[in-house]
This record gives C-alpha cells, structure tokens and sequence, in this order.
C-alpha cells in the first residue's frame, strides 16, 4: 500500500485510482490503472505498507495495550512504480 506524506502540512493520505490531495494542497497523488505504480505530484514524499505485514498485525490486534507491529517504509527517491509529474487535478 502506498500513502502520501506531505511536509508542508504533515497530511499523510492513502493514494487511490481518483487521485487525492493533502490537506494543504501542495501534495497530489493516485494509483494508476494497475493498482501497483503510482503519479505523484508537489512536494509530497511517498511511504509504502508491506502489506503481509499489516495483515498479520490486523489479525493480532489485541484487546489491549499496545497495537500489533508491522513494517512500513520511506520509498526511494528513485523507485520504478512511482512517477513524479507536473502538478494537476485528479482525475
């Protein structure tokens, strides 16, 4: 799972095939058709879930007390799923 974390406004948004903005709108981001690579725009640095990890905390969840952990990562700056483009609206 990709987010989107803006450093203007600190808005961390979950990225989906319509496109969203952060809070400040500086930040732009969606999916693209495949659900896997991803057009980002503005200033916004992307963040990734592994995502067998977040499904395995989920299944742990306690009842109490602190959550389950799972590994969630700063994608590179250079990383073939994620495009970087001129800014626009979503789509």
């Amino acid at each position: 799972m990709k987010l989107l974390f803006c450093p203007l406004c600190q808005d961390v948004l979950k990225l989906s095939l319509k496109g969203r903005h952060c809070e400040c709108g500086a930040s732009w981001g969606r999916y693209l058709e495949d659900g896997l690579e991803a057009e980002l725009s503005g200033q916004g640095i992307p963040l990734g879930f592994a995502n067998s990890t977040l499904r395995t905390a989920l299944g742990r969840r306690p009842a109490e007390g602190l959550g389950s952990t799972f590994t969630a990562f700063v994608i590179a700056d250079f990383c073939e799923t994620v495009d970087y483009v001129a800014h626009r609206d979503p789509a």
